[in-house]
């Protein structure tokens, strides 16, 4: 896929120069920022509100200030983006490659706060909730796969020409993929049940997983895209062309 000719990504490009546009990337940057603080926020509450509720292992208190970091580095790119709009435009690329990988964070970060809640609850004595997230990491991992796979298939018999489909649309693989992604929601909602202490959390599980499939199917449009970027200069726009634009649309 990543040797296919521009042609190849003709529906995309509109994509690039309207939703995905580099101020669009960065808006959404901005939206997914915000969930990030409101994760970690209340993470750190867990963590040390009230004189320390919960107390973390070695590893979980590294993955802890790993998130922290990003987030921290996440809000100075923001913050700069908003002092300077022509740095937006410089700097579309790496927002396009920060849209990918926040977008991944995002869609496990949520169950690091679960893990947390279960174990103010419950202590660490039952370790059945923490192979239920590695459980769930390693799901989330095959949908990626298999997802990547069906976009890349979609895309090489030219899904996203001018006279394609679409990305997802009209693949025959599609039905298979959903079947998989519902057999492993449900599978995993219903082990919940099974593990003693889950019941108070369970309806956080259920949207924070949903949100996790969202996210991995929504992530290979952003994988496309970046790479899109970086092989043709036609996906990105200059400062000048921009403000160019904005005068035609006030004219």
């Amino acid at each position: 896929m990543w040797k296919l000719d521009e042609s190849y990504f003709y529906r995309l490009k509109r994509v690039a120069m309207n939703r995905l546009s580099a101020g669009g990337v960065v808006v959404y940057l901005m939206g997914l920022c915000e969930y990030s603080f409101v994760i970690l926020g209340t993470s750190t509450w867990v963590l040390w509100g009230n004189q320390g509720r919960v107390i973390l292992g070695g590893i979980l208190t590294t993955i802890y200030f790993i998130l922290v970091a990003m987030l921290l580095m996440l809000i100075i790119y923001l913050v700069v983006c908003i002092i300077s709009e022509k740095f937006i435009f410089k700097s579309q690329k790496f927002a396009a490659v920060a849209m990918v990988v926040y977008t991944l964070v995002m869609s496990v970060e949520p169950l690091f706060l679960l893990y947390l809640f279960y174990l103010d609850r419950n202590g660490k004595g039952n370790h059945g909730f923490g192979n239920w997230v590695i459980a769930t990491i390693i799901a989330g991992c095959i949908q990626f796969v298999m997802y990547f796979m069906l976009v890349r298939n979609g895309v090489k018999v030219g899904s996203m020409k001018k006279d394609g489909i679409g990305m997802f649309r009209g693949s025959r693989n599609l039905k298979r993929a959903v079947t998989v992604t519902g057999l492993c929601f449900s599978s995993l909602i219903t082990w919940l049940f099974f593990i003693e202490g889950s019941a108070a959390i369970i309806e956080g599980c259920i949207i924070f997983l949903f949100l996790l499939f969202a996210l991995i199917g929504a992530v290979q449009e952003f994988i496309i895209l970046t790479v899109c970027r970086y092989r043709f200069a036609t996906f990105s726009i200059t400062y000048k062309e921009a403000t160019k634009h904005r005068e035609r649309r006030k004219g």
